[in-house]
């Protein structure tokens, strides 16, 4: 198809009003469907909060001054009929996401559908419907104003052509597209994220380290944001629903220490939104400082997203350099998830593990069959000239 001139963007909730936000700064005329008048109406007002803090870092007055111009509201999903391209981003629920689609396969055969799903997959929203090759998976990092990644993800019937205008546009807004291999829940960074948040998540259920510590301890790393503190940015609830996702595929190896979670959202802390969740939010964002624990090892969350990416790559999901790729660009990470497990040694991460699973019992922690393969093999890292990568 052509070059995209005009942007359908469902859901006004904190990603479509960021990613239309985008869009729209693009040169694209972008049209913000949502059912709730409220949300429509709070949009101009996240556009011009998110247009103060992108002004500070390069862009120009002149530069926003025709940016809401280019935008329009409806609360009437016909209303988007005339656009190259459809970005969703509402509720993460198969059923309401499958709906939604469901009524876009009306749409024109050259509109291009793209889903900003976080921990479902490509192939369960397509599924079934005519258009399902004009279907693929467009995957911010959070926040997508300012982090660089895109996840461009191909269900089972998603079409080249259709995968080259979702790297395209995602170039286009200037971020980095990342093509994944295969279409599974969470595909490469969530699976990454939930799988060290868990174990950061576990300890704070267990009194082992506070989310300060915590937090103090992944920065200490030279992470730019810590566990509890992304958390509270994505919402409690959202990281409850995910964690549902991911054990309906892979199992109780996302378990989450539900108690813990289900308290706060319960006493509605679930995170920034709601004004308070591990930090107090009311009067803005709070200042994460604190020090490292002294007793808590970080390691146990290096090992646990290592672990994952055995997983990843055993699934067929992505290679060694694409998971990197992915973890660099979506969590600012100054190295890969791999790379630093080389640099560790995969034989001290699956003897950190082993102990964790025979103390805690939980899945989590359960060494991949294939980080056992490569530790019997020899290939235990960087000091051995092989691991996940070769040197």
């Amino acid at each position: 198809m052509s070059e995209v001139s005009s942007v359908a963007v469902i859901g006004a909730g904190t990603m479509g009003s960021d990613v239309s936000l985008l869009f729209a700064l693009s040169g694209c005329e972008v049209v913000v469907e949502d059912v709730s008048k409220k949300a429509l109406r709070l949009l101009e007002n996240k556009y011009r909060s998110n247009v103060e803090v992108l002004r500070r870092i390069s862009m120009t007055k002149e530069d926003f001054e025709s940016v809401w111009e280019r935008v329009s509201v409806t609360t009437k999903l016909e209303d988007v009929r005339d656009v190259d391209f459809v970005f969703e981003a509402v509720s993460e629920d198969l059923e309401v996401k499958r709906k939604l689609f469901g009524v876009l396969d009306g749409l024109p055969g050259n509109v291009v559908l793209a889903t900003n799903t976080s921990s479902l997959s490509v192939t369960e929203i397509a599924e079934g419907l005519r258009g399902a090759k004009r279907i693929g998976g467009m995957h911010f990092s959070n926040p997508p104003i300012f982090m660089p990644l895109v996840e461009v993800v191909k269900g089972r019937e998603t079409s080249e052509e259709t995968l080259g205008v979702i790297a395209r546009m995602a170039e286009r807004l200037g971020k980095t597209p990342v093509v994944l291999r295969k279409d599974m829940r969470g595909f490469v960074l969530n699976r990454i994220l939930m799988a060290a948040g868990a174990e950061g998540l576990w300890a704070i259920s267990r009194g082992e380290v506070t989310p300060e510590e915590l937090d103090a301890s992944l920065k200490a790393m030279g992470f730019p944001i810590g566990f509890a503190e992304a958390v509270d940015n994505i919402g409690v609830d959202i990281v409850m629903a995910v964690g549902r996702h991911f054990r309906e595929v892979y199992g109780d190896r996302f378990l989450l220490p539900v108690g813990l979670l289900e308290e706060m959202a319960e006493e509605g802390r679930l995170g920034k939104k709601t004004g308070r969740g591990f930090y107090e939010w009311s009067s803005g964002a709070p200042q994460v400082g604190g020090k490292p624990s002294e007793s808590y090892d970080v390691m146990r969350v290096v090992a646990a997203a290592a672990n994952e990416a055995f997983w990843i790559i055993n699934d067929g999901v992505a290679d060694p350099e694409i998971i990197d790729k992915v973890a660099k660009l979506g969590m600012m990470s100054p190295v890969g998830v791999c790379e630093l497990a080389d640099a560790v040694g995969l034989d001290v991460v699956a003897n950190l593990l082993n102990e964790l699973y025979g103390r805690y019992g939980l899945e989590l922690y359960k060494p991949c069959p294939l980080l056992k393969e490569y530790v019997v093999r020899g290939w235990r890292g960087k000091n051995a000239g092989r691991g996940f990568h070769n040197y």
